[in-house]
């Protein structure tokens, strides 16, 4: 197989299209035809493109995983993951090993503030926080450190389970619910035990702040 031009590619001036035998083949940076010693009338074989190819997708992965991670934090399997889109996933492993050597990565700091403002900002009790950092890739004993350092606050879920669900917590006449999710609770109250759970409080804490709800209520109805 023979190289049958070089051309540039793009406006950016440092991008070459490489023919082989007459037909396209990849685009490669100036700096791999230089490392190859690349040039128009060059013999080459099916192993040396490859080999080619693999340092191609190495630096395309490894300037994406800079961009990544400059945008925003991620765990190791996260940015393999996306990486993987576009380069083989044991290329983009092997970038994400190296991003994390290069102290860009630093999965237990991440756990602890992502569960942090999961908890304070988004309100998300501990089993909603312990599904978002599995989504994310964290290591059990990361996620296990994150949620060690989150207590719930019961003041703070009593103010977001009345901003959320008063107006179903009125005192009033109506009947219990027959069948519901819990019986013996009305619509209103299993609908805001519910929806904290939704949150990933458990049934107790959600529970116990709904009552707390019910009974300032039913306190201020009478004074």
């Amino acid at each position: 197989m023979i190289i049958t031009s070089i051309t540039r590619y793009g406006d950016k001036g440092n991008r070459y299209r490489i023919d082989v035998d007459g037909e396209y083949w990849y685009i490669l940076a100036d700096t791999l035809i230089m490392d190859f010693r690349l040039r128009k009338g060059m013999s080459v074989t099916e192993e040396l493109l490859g080999e080619i190819r693999a340092a191609a997708d190495y630096r395309k992965g490894r300037e994406r995983a800079f961009y990544l991670l400059e945008s925003r934090e991620h765990t190791k399997s996260e940015l393999a993951a996306k990486l993987a889109r576009n380069i083989d996933w044991e290329t983009a492993r092997k970038i994400a090993d190296e991003m994390e050597s290069l102290g860009l990565i630093h999965e237990t700091d991440y756990a602890r503030r992502l569960a942090e403002y999961l908890s304070s900002v988004r309100h998300h009790g501990s089993r909603r926080i312990y599904q978002e950092l599995m989504k994310k890739g964290f290591s059990g004993s990361d996620i296990q450190q994150a949620l060690d350092a989150i207590e719930t606050d019961e003041d703070e879920l009593t103010a977001l389970a009345r901003k959320k669900y008063a107006r179903f917590l009125q005192p009033s006449e109506e009947e219990e619910e027959p069948s519901g999710f819990c019986r013996g609770y009305s619509k209103g109250k299993n609908k805001a035990i519910q929806g904290l759970m939704r949150l990933g409080y458990s049934f107790g804490e959600s529970l116990a702040a709904v009552e707390r709800v019910e009974a300032e209520l039913a306190e201020e109805t009478q004074e």
